[in-house]
């Protein structure tokens, strides 16, 4: 992303024929967290009372979710590793992988991570294995672009 995400560049990605939508989200998986965010208070060592707040370290925000239909190609996107129309072969190693996350909440808001990193694992749901996903957002390379954006789907035309 090269700009600042508007809800019209936001319709725009989502017409996007590259944009890819996850079709089967398992029941009650998706969730959006935001750890406790923490602060170092600096102590009077007289008193014991604090005099002055340090540097304050915000909580992660992510996106947790199971994949609970896919197909091969989907698993090589989200975990990594080399997929065939009939295979997939884990890759050997450590793999990165930044995506940019959009979800539609049920009470029709869009939240956007435009850069995050996706840790995924196999999982055992209800008797099949899903992917396992966590999306944690992280600052993007550009400036103009923050790390999490929230919409109205009333601004998010994409007729």
């Amino acid at each position: 992303m090269t700009a600042d995400l508007t809800g019209a560049l936001l319709a725009a990605l989502l017409k996007d024929a590259a944009t890819k939508e996850v079709k089967n989200i398992h029941q009650d998986t998706w969730t959006i967290e935001e750890s406790e965010s923490s602060q170092d208070g600096y102590r009077n060592q007289l008193t014991g009372s604090i005099y002055r707040m340090g540097t304050k370290t915000m909580g992660d925000v992510t996106f947790n979710w199971t994949i609970g239909q896919y197909d091969y190609a989907t698993k090589a996107e989200f975990l990594g590793g080399v997929a065939t129309a009939k295979s997939w072969k884990r890759p050997r190693g450590i793999v990165e992988i930044h995506k940019t996350l959009i979800a539609l909440t049920e009470d029709n808001q869009y939240c956007v991570l435009p850069y995050a990193n996706v840790a995924g694992r196999e999982a055992n749901t209800d008797g099949a294995v899903g992917i396992g996903l966590v999306g944690t957002a992280m600052e993007p390379e550009n400036d103009a672009v923050s790390s999490e954006y929230w919409f109205d789907s009333s601004e998010v035309v994409t007729a």
